[in-house]
């Protein structure tokens, strides 16, 4: 009997240790910067492929993607200067060497903030079955440099590891 209750404590203690692990709460803050490729037909007709890097920084007692190096890859079109069709993937790469994945969705209007929702697609390492989604606010940064956008993202949401 002592060892059936010892194998179901020590089940109960892992079982918990792994929920309370591996779901959570994500608040990212950090600043990118994303090459432009534009084709621009006048009267605020654009369309736009980008490719860029992020670096995230978890605030609030989070600790999802602290530090990691982002790359998103993206584009839409516009009429008049609005667009409702922004798509792209993101790669989270963490300093271990694991990598998640998300897929996006945006709308808004070209030089002005923004936000989109995204949603996990899946990974490698401890990321290979990850869920979850949330939003992305954009602030937009009068860039540096001609053919390129620069922006703080603020990445808000929710996660599991399955």
């Amino acid at each position: 009997m002592k060892i059936i209750l010892v194998f179901f404590s020590f089940l109960f203690v892992n079982f918990n240790t792994y929920a309370d692990g591996h779901s959570g709460k994500i608040h990212l803050e950090g600043f990118g910067a994303w090459s432009l490729n534009v084709m621009n037909a006048g009267n605020g007709n654009l369309s736009i492929t980008y490719d860029g890097l992020y670096s995230g920084v978890a605030m609030n007692g989070t600790k999802f993607g602290n530090n990691s190096s982002v790359q998103c890859v993206g584009g839409l079109t516009t009429s008049k200067g609005k667009f409702n069709d922004e798509t792209g993937i993101c790669k989270f790469l963490f300093a271990n060497g694991d990598t998640a994945f998300t897929k996006y969705t945006g709308t808004g209007e070209v030089g002005k903030n923004g936000t989109s929702t995204y949603e996990f697609i899946g990974g490698t390492g401890k990321y290979k079955s990850i869920s979850g989604s949330g939003t992305v606010t954009r602030i937009q940064i009068q860039a540096a440099k001609k053919g390129f956008t620069q922006s703080k993202n603020i990445f808000k949401g929710n996660y599991k590891l399955n």
